[in-house]
């Protein structure tokens, strides 16, 4: 009997995804459309899960075993995993190819690089020097990170590596590596718009570089500013290369904040709540770890409600005491008295103001009715002349729990009429507030603060990334409220005690 298998046709539309993993044949996707009825990416997870694979003809135990491997990969590599864990694995990417005598150097491109707060794959861009490419394709086939090849091509691979991650490494020659990487960070559509605009200008753009139209001349290349200061233009950070407004909304921007204009962290849990180390170990972790931090802001959560990893009002005094012994052991006032407080479903916070007004800084957040429209609960909160800053404003999860309903226009204009400041949470699932919602409180006057909300000595770093939220929402440093001396927040918690006190 004529195997079911051979003289197929392509594979189709729906199915095309399957026919770039590796170990699925055209043949063997057509076969389990045929036999199986599967017209698309659904159809086959329902086969698979209910055994199916077992009964087409002319596919072998072995095959359906790489089917099934190849699609497990499919769906990982195609997923989107956390800024947080992209940005480890690209970092250690880097430094492994580093390693290359052919690698002059390389550099992160991609959503990545734009520090989107989810990332579909790693996309690398590596200078050559003048040795064979060939080569360098080869070892990073086989490199310890590389689990398998997807695709290789003259100047490209595409690998899944040991953790499931996808990355894409292009090559390109120092003559235009400034213009593949303009051309690859992207966004598809930032792109898109310098093409456009550099048509208009009698060029061609593309990762090869910059040419005159009519002649084919090369312009520029080596560097990213050469190409814009060619297009007329001045030079857009990463974070911002979103859409075509980014084109001219966003040019002759002060400079975007950065990790080493942050003062302190206000936002840390300690092991007198849910947090794991002590507060002396925080202090001296982060007096050495980050050198230009000026305070720190210890921020337990504090609830007769919540019966687990919180710390009881009647515990205060004794935290507060242990400060006190810690910044003296320092000689300084390092480390201030904060508190996490709840907002009730009134938008009052749990403690009374006379237990609020004993500390140095008060983080109001909701951590229950994440479905009801919180506008009026936010607003009221931001009324309380006590609460210096909303914690993770908009309460989602990524990939978890959406943000719940809220009117950010309303909420952001009464957090600048009474002065209170808005968090962006750095934890990898949290961002909040995302970009989108960062730019629109900026619009509106709010001051923002970056945490960390650590609970290990791990978690420090996770402020990097809220750096890179607040840089995507276009924030300077005048925008964030904890690149000041702990002598201009204490003004802003006045101003407002003054303002809501008329």
């Amino acid at each position: 009997m004529k195997s079911p298998l051979k003289n197929s046709p392509p594979i189709p539309a729906s199915l095309a995804p399957l026919g770039r993993i590796r170990d699925i044949t055209p043949r063997e996707v057509f076969a389990i459309q045929e036999q199986l009825g599967v017209n698309s990416i659904r159809d086959l997870i329902v086969a698979i899960n209910n055994k199916r694979l077992e009964t087409v003809d002319g596919l072998k135990p072995v095959q359906i075993k790489n089917i099934k491997r190849a699609f497990k990969l499919y769906k990982t590599a195609g997923s989107r995993v956390p800024l947080w864990d992209a940005r480890l694995a690209g970092d250690e990417l880097l430094r492994a190819l580093s390693q290359f005598p052919e690698v002059e150097k390389a550099a992160l491109t991609g959503s990545l690089r734009r520090g989107k707060d989810t990332i579909g794959d790693i996309d690398i861009l590596v200078q050559l020097n003048e040795a064979d490419h060939r080569k360098l394709l080869y070892k990073l086939a086989r490199m310890a990170q590389t689990d398998h090849i997807i695709a290789i091509g003259p100047h490209h691979v595409c690998i899944v590596l040991r953790n499931q991650l996808q990355a894409d490494i292009r090559l390109a020659t120092h003559k235009y590596f400034g213009a593949s990487l303009l051309y690859y960070t992207g966004s598809a559509q930032y792109s898109d718009t310098l093409k456009s605009l550099a048509t208009a200008k009698g060029f061609r753009f593309g990762p090869e570089g910059l040419a005159d139209s009519q002649t084919g001349e090369y312009v520029a290349g080596e560097r990213e500013t050469d190409i814009y200061r060619q297009l007329g233009l001045d030079y857009l950070e990463p974070e911002l290369r979103e859409d075509h407004q980014s084109m001219t909304a966003l040019q002759s921007l002060p400079p975007l904040i950065s990790f080493n204009q942050l003062k302190g962290d206000m936002q840390i849990h300690t092991n007198w709540s849910d947090g794991s180390e002590s507060i002396a170990a925080i202090a001296k972790y982060l007096s050495h770890t980050f050198p230009q931090y000026q305070y720190i802001v210890i921020t337990d959560h504090v609830s007769a409600k919540r019966p687990n990893h919180v710390l009881p009002p009647e515990d205060i005094f004794r935290q507060t005491a242990e400060i006190n012994r810690v910044n003296g052991l320092m000689g300084s006032d390092y480390i201030k008295k904060g508190v996490e407080t709840d907002i009730l479903e009134s938008g009052d916070p749990e403690l009374a103001n006379d237990i609020l007004q004993q500390f140095d800084w008060v983080v109001a957040s909701i951590h229950t009715d994440f479905t009801r429209d919180n506008t009026d609960r936010l607003i009221r909160a931001c009324e309380n002349p006590f609460v210096h800053c909303i914690g993770h404003p908009s309460g989602r999860l990524i990939g978890i729990r959406p943000p719940y309903p809220v009117n950010w226009e309303a909420v952001f204009e009464a957090a600048a009429r009474t002065g209170t400041a808005m968090e962006i949470n750095s934890r990898p699932n949290r961002l909040d507030l995302n970009d989108n919602l960062v730019r629109l409180a900026v619009d509106k006057g709010v001051k923002l603060v970056i945490d960390s909300d650590a609970r290990t000595l791990a978690h420090f770093d996770f402020v990097k990334l809220g750096v890179s939220m607040a840089r995507r929402g276009a924030c300077c440093k005048k925008d964030i409220l904890n690149t000041g001396r702990w002598e201009e927040i204490a003004a802003f918690k006045a101003a407002k005690l003054q303002l809501l006190r008329k």
